[in-house]
């Protein structure tokens, strides 16, 4: 399987993903095996003191793709896309992710672009037990955890960078 990630306008990705879709569907015809994916998590919010879930997103402006066939030779038609700027590049020029970026694609990919809360077990002093859920698979380490909020703070390398986001988590069996 071949990931890629395409740079998109911030809060345009749902419209560039639409767009991105007719295009695969129009070139590669109605068999085409590309799935574009908006990754997203879905988090715990608390507004007037009610629990509210909604999706945000983890990587705000980008788009991820997975697919048997090399999409190197469409980085021109990618970028006249609306709301696209276009793949982003290896430093080899080539388009495909590869390494730590191709593991999270995957990571992604397995869950279907939207992160559920995970079953965790935390006890003060001890390091946190994820027991099911997307975080087990994680290749990332959890920096710090957040009981009120149910949240923990993840560090993932994408990019050559270190990027640290906020994840759900439902809390099974904690000490409070």
């Amino acid at each position: 399987m071949n990931y890629f990630c395409i740079a998109c306008r911030t809060g345009g990705e749902a419209r560039a993903r639409a767009h991105l879709n007719k295009y695969f569907s129009r070139e590669l015809g109605d068999l085409n095996d590309v799935k574009v994916f908006y990754p997203q998590r879905r988090m715990f919010e608390r507004r007037k003191g009610k629990k509210l879930v909604t999706d945000q997103p983890i990587l705000p402006g980008y788009l991820m793709v997975s697919t048997e066939i090399d999409l190197q030779s469409h980085t021109s038609p990618i970028r006249r896309i609306p709301g696209s700027y276009g793949f982003l590049h290896n430093l080899d020029r080539t388009v495909a992710l590869k390494g730590a970026d191709m593991q999270y694609a995957a990571w992604i990919m397995g869950n279907k672009g939207l992160i559920k809360p995970s079953k965790v077990e935390f006890k003060q002093g001890e390091p946190i037990k994820v027991l099911e859920g997307p975080l087990m698979d994680l290749h990332g380490t959890i920096l710090r955890v957040d009981r009120r909020s149910s949240r923990v703070l993840v560090a993932f390398e994408f990019a050559n960078e270190v990027r640290k986001v906020s994840m759900p988590v439902e809390f099974i069996g904690s000490d409070t």
